[in-house]
């Protein structure tokens, strides 16, 4: 209501007189007091205020239990230990609480890059880890390798079948032998 009174004058108007201009307000507020009195009155007298007087009586009872529901949850969450340490809702100045929300997110912060840190920590031991492994299967295979090439050797192939009792014979010609 005061916004459409303060838009009728101007702010030169209001340096000029500022007393009238509050008394034109407060008649004009007055005499919209009265419209909607009279309007009320001529609508308790055609008989559809009953049940617009019942509507408004419910909307104000829900408007209420809305608002009750509302400061209770206000007042939970104030009760709340871990509210009041993150908002700094136990603090009695607002500058306190600004500086403490300040502090909590510097706080909240260096809990980030602490936590990253440690998280880089143990993804660089693993990658060492899987390194070692790695070196480790690397020798296997080049051992693994050397036996089986030590076992084509010619005087590695001699030995196994001399051990088997198997002759081995060179064939010095280029021949072939069909049977």
């Amino acid at each position: 209501m005061s916004t459409e009174n303060d838009e009728r004058y101007t702010p030169e108007e209001e340096s000029y007189d500022p007393e009238g201009i509050a008394e034109l307000r407060r008649q004009e507020e007055e005499e919209r007091l009265n419209r909607r009195i009279r309007r009320e009155i001529i609508r308790i007298e055609s008989g559809e205020s009953d049940e617009a007087i019942e509507q408004e009586r419910q909307r104000m009872e829900e408007e209420e239990e809305e608002r009750k529901a509302t400061e209770e949850r206000k007042a939970r969450r104030s009760r709340s230990i871990l509210f009041n340490i993150f908002t700094g809702g136990f603090l009695s100045t607002d500058g306190a609480t600004k500086y403490y929300r300040m502090l909590i997110a510097i706080a909240a912060m260096c809990f980030i890059c602490i936590f990253l840190t440690f998280l880089s920590l143990n993804a660089d031991r693993e990658y060492r880890l899987l390194e070692k492994h790695a070196v480790v299967l690397r020798e296997r295979a080049i051992i693994f390798e050397d036996r089986k090439y030590s076992i084509s050797t010619r005087e590695e192939v001699n030995r196994l079948m001399e051990k088997q009792g198997i002759e081995l014979k060179d064939l010095d010609n280029d021949s072939h032998v069909i049977r």
